[in-house]
């Protein structure tokens, strides 16, 4: 279905896909929004529009210069167009030509703990004529971007640029290529190098890495390219079969045994040698060779060694005083040594370990944060599985939070366990007004508790309530669900906010705009539509608090379904870990800047989701019936976005007025779940007919796999 344009006398248009009239209070909430003077274009209504704070839940509003804070939100940062990207065929690539190109390719990215791996990406044009600022690093690379996009620091968390101190350490990107062509990355956990290839292959680029009998397996370059690490470039083989095969191009072409190629061979070797592998290699297998010899000609070995120690000390000692040794004893102790980070000369194996230490520290600092006195058009990339990638820079940013993962799980599994893994869940992940007993580890350390001081006064007594509903699920619609899809594959989805925390925040922030619209005389058609100014302290704090906010949410789904993952696994692969086939993640509730009909306009989605032509998006269905991953088709009306979710079709009181207990068991057959008057609020027919949502909005998005829910935790 299309949009219909809502026959209403209001300054700014509103458009429809609800395919349904709206209640005379759901009418009256969309004119008092389309009457706003800095509303751009028009407001549009996504199909599970319902009544909500201000502004009807599931529409979607662009604004000029100012936003309502109704809506809990986070910018997008991005980078100008020459910004270097280093991709997995050796090469870098300005991110607009990555952007035009509008194909798939692969990057680096990095876990939290500091593991490099290959993840896919694309990237595109986010916003025109942005505000930039510039952030120098110690290395000297100077890296242009917008002043909200996230670095990754040293310990796995993310800064905006804009909040970047000089001597901050962030996550660092190395890389070089050998002497035998391969490209080499430094794992920042272990500050060891590593093959891009193995990298690629570790990564699950590949498949699975295969075992070949009474071989070693080893990658093989199909273009002979060793910095070209396309994994359709790849491909596994034993290293006798390896070996052979290069052995047969040898007998084809005659270079290869000609007397230049053999000098040439023997110098490579020579080198080889001289460096700290090529040693390790050679006296690995000088001393393998010495053992075979020992075992096979004992006695020949016993008659060969006599006496060597003698013979050995004199030769030494009269070495050591000769005027040549003492020469070479000197041109030891005075050899430089190459840092293979910065490349500088340092004198002696013990400086180099000194310099690598003090200089580098195996991170990148920052120098400088400098504003810039233009603007540019800037992009960013996606990365779906990560979300964060290499600049070739040298440091790792974020980029553009419901959550789902596919898993290696199949249906059949799951037999016989519900049960258990709900009784778990419910253990693990406190739902409701609950919290947990104890803070993890991994809470606690989370870098943003830094600026909890610089948030709104009157949250400033809450931190360590915060603290203790990190990893929460929370109250209302939250859920967390065990889903197959039309393959029998086993989802895991959960969705959850900010808590208490964002909540609080925003009241605050709300409070605040109400008082201002009061002080100024604002006649406003609802006072739950006070506004702030942007380039105003009161917008700026908002903002501020606003990012905050949606940092804590993301972090408090990641905490819950990292538990939530570990739970399943113990069920079903014996406390394993595995490696997700997909994972999604997509805010609702919230508000970025954007370029919309080539105009910068703040996008307020309240209960819809961002559905660009490069976003995956989830649209839940309730407790008992389906939900949809999806991908956008960027439709222009709708402010690039789509529903989230089936939306309300009767209130919680009217819900339970109007079910029984009764109607509950029966609407949830099949699904492992609560089955009690306290989430009868949540019974399936208080909620749309998602399969019509999903009808209404086909020109929206397309749907990439269809989930049934089996099991359900209700907040």
């Amino acid at each position: 279905m299309a949009y219909e344009e809502l026959k209403l006398s209001t300054p700014s248009p509103i458009l429809s896909w609800a395919n349904h009239p709206l209640a005379s209070e759901e009418t009256k909430m969309a004119k008092n929004v389309a009457s706003l003077p800095f509303v751009f274009k028009h407001v549009a209504l996504m199909p599970d529009v319902h009544l909500g704070k201000g502004a009807l839940v599931g529409s979607v509003i662009a604004t000029k210069e100012a936003i309502i804070p109704a809506a809990v939100g986070v910018d997008i940062g991005c980078f100008v167009g020459d910004t270097l990207i280093p991709l997995l065929d050796g090469k870098s690539y300005p991110i607009k030509n990555l952007a035009d190109c509008n194909e798939e390719f692969i990057v680096y990215a990095c876990t939290s703990t500091g593991k490099v791996v290959a993840a896919k990406a694309t990237a595109k044009l986010t916003r025109r004529n942005a505000s930039v600022i510039k952030v120098i690093l110690d290395n000297g690379e100077e890296i242009i971007c917008t002043p909200d996009h996230q670095f990754m620091l040293r310990d796995g968390t993310y800064k905006e640029a804009q909040n970047l101190q000089s001597g901050i350490s962030l996550m660092p990107f190395y890389s070089k290529v050998d002497k035998d062509g391969y490209t080499l990355i430094a794992q920042p956990y272990s500050g060891r190098w590593q093959k891009a290839h193995w990298i690629v292959a570790r990564s699950g680029l590949l498949g699975k890495v295969p075992k070949f009998e009474e071989q070693r397996t080893v990658i093989h370059h199909r273009n002979f390219n060793e910095s070209d690490n396309r994994p359709e470039n790849l491909e596994f083989m034993g290293n006798n079969d390896h070996s052979a095969y290069h052995r047969n191009l040898v007998e084809r072409n005659q270079h290869w045994q000609s007397p230049e190629f053999e000098q040439k061979r023997v110098t490579a070797l020579a080198r080889k040698a001289q460096t700290p592998e090529g040693y390790e290699y050679y006296a690995a297998r000088g001393t393998q060779n010495i053992l075979q010899y020992m075992q096979q000609q004992p006695e020949h070995f016993r008659q060969a060694v006599a006496g060597n120690g003698e013979r050995g000390k004199q030769h030494l000692v009269a070495y050591n005083q000769s005027e040549k040794g003492r020469a070479k004893s000197k041109e030891i102790a005075n050899r430089f040594y190459t840092c293979d980070i910065c490349d500088a000369e340092v004198k002696t194996p013990i400086g180099l370990h000194n310099h690598r230490k003090k200089e580098h520290q195996c991170n990148h600092k920052v120098v400088a944060v400098l504003p810039l006195d233009y603007t540019e058009d800037v992009y960013c990339l996606t990365v779906p599985e990560y979300h964060n990638f290499a600049l070739e820079a040298g440091v790792f940013v974020h980029n553009c939070g419901m959550c789902a993962i596919k898993t290696p799980f199949n249906g059949d599994q799951l037999e016989g366990k519900l049960k258990k893994i709900r009784l778990d869940l419910e253990a693990e992940i406190p739902t409701g007004f609950n919290e947990n007993k104890d803070v993890e580890k991994s809470v606690t350390n989370w870098q943003r508790w830094r600026d909890f001081q610089d948030l709104h006064q009157g949250v400033q007594n809450l931190q360590g309530k915060a603290m203790k509903q990190m990893g929460s699920l929370g109250g209302g619609n939250h859920f967390i669900e065990v889903c197959l899809d039309t393959e029998n594959q086993v989802w895991l989805m959960l969705h959850s906010g900010s808590r208490n925390i964002g909540n609080n925040l925003a009241q605050c922030h709300i409070n605040t705009a109400k008082e201002l619209a009061k002080m100024a005389g604002n006649k406003l058609p609802d006072p739950d539509l006070a506004h702030f100014v942007a380039g105003t302290p009161e917008f700026q704090a908002y903002w501020h608090d606003l990012q905050w906010a949606q940092n804590y949410a993301r972090f408090n789904r990641e905490v819950m379904m990292g538990r939530f993952k570990r739970i399943v696994e113990k069920h079903l692969a014996g406390g394993k870990a595995t490696k997700p086939l997909l994972e999604v993640n997509c805010h609702h509730n919230y508000a970025e800047k954007e370029v919309h009909f080539g105009e910068d306009v703040y996008v307020t989605r309240k209960g819809a989701v961002r559905a660009t032509e490069e976003d995956y998006g989830i649209i839940p269905g309730s407790m008992g019936t389906k939900s949809y991953i999806v991908k956008g088709k960027g439709s222009a009306n709708s402010f690039c976005s789509c529903s989230h979710g089936a939306g309300r079709l009767l209130s919680r009181n009217k819900a339970k007025n109007t079910y029984t207990l009764d109607d509950l068991i029966e609407q949830t057959k099949g699904v492992e779940c609560r089955k009690d008057t306290g989430v009868l609020d949540e019974i399936p027919s208080a909620y749309k007919p998602i399969d019509e949502v999903m009808n209404n909005q086909a020109d929206l998005v397309e749907v990439v796999a269809t989930l049934k829910q089996v099991l359900c935790v209700k907040g």
